[in-house]
């Protein structure tokens, strides 16, 4: 039964276009849009929703199914020995909303019912309205509604969480690809990207700072744009010296060497962490950052099921202290991180989804449509590509938030070809 009233289709529409605003005001919030927009998304396209029938759709299916499996093996002989083994266990339940949401946008967009304008506009304004607190709270030490800096770096409408800058390396891709669209001014287009690398700087999120500046250059370097990578190279090293001579902050001018020493740690050490049976250093130590230590903590739990996995969030369930190892919520990696909860089985599933969704797009893009109408699909590609790159920090893959960004994008991402529909041109 399909409800396909313009009433319905709508509210839909505007409901994903508050996912950015959900994901500043918290995971309550956002799992109630997560539902409503199942819930209305099922109304107007029925059993259509659940006729799985593309290979991606196996398996990505497959793979949810997959995790409440591998969790329940490993979790329910143990409900006695913690709470947390019983609580994981209907988390890995409650996951599949991301599997009905992947399946309802991506039904929306087969029955050209999904209208990506809202989310474009308030992606856009809510970068935009950010960018600008976090200058605000760092001139004069509060935001627009008050809050404060917390441990020296400015986190505008996310309180105590430090996520500005990784909110603004995914949404701002929004604005400024709008805006390429719109205007083809290189000098602007600069002027805006600046005041989105200054500002994702001054929160000191260095991986998501990183991300956001080789999401631009991948962008000049598709389009061929060698004079403007020059220009982009020479004000990015500009804004560098001038951080470090004359640091505004000055944590910008450590965070900035010790991320270098971390990133070179990281490349010089990290394989051995697979490949050793027992990888032990003295060196790895918590450090500045302690990222090595979580890292190399995750791969040998990984260890022991290579396979299958340990079920859902078993980090810090199976983790421990000494030998090299910590404990934490999460091992701060995406590809850890899952294989240590769904083995290489669950690593399979979901990066050949994401192969499949990168084939669809090159294809689409060098192939298909003009210039104009392809810059509006590259904040999905910037923002799924480097969600699935292997070699970063990150936050937690099943987490609320992130679980959101990936599913809700990838639905988006590997149905792109069918771009026009989606924003309504």
């Amino acid at each position: 039964m399909h409800i396909y009233t313009d009433k319905n289709v709508k509210l839909i529409n505007y409901l994903i276009a508050l996912i950015p605003l959900s994901l500043i005001l918290g995971n309550l919030i956002v799992n109630i849009n997560i539902i409503l927009i199942c819930v209305v998304g099922i109304l107007i396209c029925g059993k259509e929703t659940l006729k799985i029938k593309k290979n991606y759709e196996i398996l990505i299916s497959f793979f949810f199914i997959y995790i409440i499996i591998i969790t329940a093996t490993n979790n329910i002989p143990k409900f006695d020995l913690n709470p947390k083994y019983q609580e994981n266990f209907f988390k890995s339940i409650f996951n599949l909303r991301f599997l009905l949401l992947f399946l309802v946008i991506n039904t929306l967009i087969k029955k050209e019912k999904l209208n990506l304008k809202p989310f474009l506009y308030s992606a856009s304004f809510l970068s935009l309205l950010i960018s600008l607190d976090l200058i605000i709270q760092v001139a004069f030490g509060k935001n627009l509604i008050g809050l404060e800096i917390t441990a020296n770096r400015p986190s505008s409408f996310f309180g105590n969480e430090h996520i500005a800058g990784s909110y603004l390396q995914k949404f701002a891709l929004f604005l400024l690809f709008w805006f390429a669209y719109k205007n083809k001014n290189d000098l602007k287009f600069l002027i805006i990207v600046s005041l989105f690398f200054v500002t994702i700087l001054l929160t000191g999120n260095r991986m998501p700072m990183l991300i956001f500046l080789s999401s631009i250059f991948i962008y000049f370097l598709i389009e061929k744009k060698i004079k403007i990578i020059f220009f982009f190279l020479l004000i990015l090293t500009l804004t560098i010296f001038l951080s470090l001579k004359y640091p505004l902050v000055y944590r910008l001018d450590v965070q900035l060497k010790v991320f270098k020493k971390d990133a070179i740690e990281l490349f010089q050490k990290a394989p051995k962490l697979f490949l050793e049976k027992n990888y032990k250093d003295s060196s790895i130590t918590f450090g500045p950052t302690g990222y090595l230590i979580h890292f190399n903590s995750g791969i040998q739990i990984w260890k022991e099921n290579k396979i299958f996995g340990k079920g859902l969030k078993s980090f810090p369930l199976n983790c421990k202290y000494g030998d090299n190892q910590t404990c934490n919520t999460h091992p701060h990696n995406y590809i850890v991180e899952i294989m240590l909860d769904t083995g290489l089985v669950g690593l399979i599933l979901i990066y050949s989804i994401f192969i499949i969704s990168l084939m669809n797009f090159l294809k689409f893009y060098f192939l298909k449509y003009d210039e104009r109408i392809k810059l509006l699909t590259l904040p999905f590609f910037l923002i799924i590509f480097f969600e699935f790159f292997p070699f970063r920090s990150s936050g937690s893959f099943f987490t609320t938030s992130s679980s959101t960004i990936i599913f809700l994008f990838l639905a988006i991402f590997i149905n792109i070809e069918k771009i026009k529909n989606i924003y309504k041109m």
